[in-house]
């Protein structure tokens, strides 16, 4: 009788290494096309929130401030409750699909408040980008002492080009007790960031508006004018770090966990990937609203 002839050790290490080589050839466009649907994914949410954003214009005839409180009070401060603080993601939720959400806010108190701990705790998905790894909830020792439910959001209002500016003359479209309208957009709406991404996962509490707007350059001390170095913030950690009673650290302001870029929602409506190593100037000049720099379109 003739007998069958089996796999020998080397032909079976063979077989398993041609496998091993296939998987490592297909893992790479498998891990892209789940980025790529990722991305897409977060462009749409960013679409929802400009969407939003025009509505409110139209029933307000003013674009929402990043904070109903001015910019000194914040969860940094002695008794924060005491705030307004409701930020741009809880006046608009109604015009994004979420009313029943919006109804449960209690825009009477604190967005701090006891009142609204409650809702605080909810992880709204409009508000997260697929491709985060974070927490859902801050871990800040500020918020802790409130309480450990404050959900986080991964989008943020631009609200100036360095913190200096922030703080006195904002020159973006979003800052505390704004009164921003899109015919104040001089450079044009096509031209002006309104929201970007942020990777942050304490000082992004999206209830809060105390932490609701950001600057397109992280925090300088070394000059006491602008506050601000000549690089960009992008994807750059530390962004802020706080001293004293003045505000709440901030490992990244704009930013995201997308290879090599960020999504960016434009007053137009059009979200837009942006390279994190973009010529500062050129995105400053994207950043305010009426600077009258001229952009060229084909620069990022």
């Amino acid at each position: 009788m003739r007998r069958c002839r089996g796999f020998t050790l080397v032909e079976l290490l063979v077989v398993i290494a041609v496998i091993a080589l296939l998987v490592a050839l297909l893992l790479p466009a498998v891990q892209s096309a789940r980025e790529a649907a990722r991305q897409t994914q977060c462009r749409n949410h960013l679409k929802q929130i400009g969407l939003a954003l025009a509505n409110y214009e139209s029933v307000h005839k003013v674009l929402p401030p990043s904070s109903t409180s001015i910019l000194d009070f914040g969860v940094w401060s002695p008794e924060p409750t005491q705030y307004h603080l409701h930020s741009w993601a809880s006046l608009i939720l109604r015009f994004a699909e979420q009313g029943t959400l919006s109804g449960q806010i209690d825009f009477e108190v604190s967005s701090l408040d006891p009142l609204n701990r409650e809702v605080a705790a909810r992880v709204i998905p409009v508000y997260r980008c697929p491709s985060y790894s974070g927490p859902d909830y801050s871990r800040s020792p500020l918020y802790l002492a409130l309480s450990d439910r404050f959900a986080i959001r991964n989008y943020v209002a631009m609200g100036a080009t360095t913190v200096g500016k922030i703080w006195h003359e904002p020159d973006g479209v979003f800052y505390a007790s704004s009164n921003t309208r899109s015919a104040d957009v001089r450079d044009g709406t096509s031209n002006t960031i309104y929201i970007v991404e942020t990777r942050e996962r304490n000082a992004a509490v999206w209830i809060d508006g105390g932490t609701a707007a950001i600057t397109s350059h992280a925090y300088d001390d070394s000059d006491p004018l602008e506050y601000a170095g000549p690089e960009l913030g992008l994807n750059r950690k530390p962004y802020f770090t706080a001293f004293g009673n003045q505000g709440i650290d901030c490992d990244y302001g704009p930013s995201s966990e997308h290879p090599q870029g960020i999504m960016h929602l434009f007053g137009d409506g059009s979200v837009r990937f942006i390279s994190e190593t973009i010529d500062a100037l050129l995105y400053d000049a994207l950043v305010t609203r009426d600077g009258h720099e001229i952009v060229d379109a084909g620069g990022y």
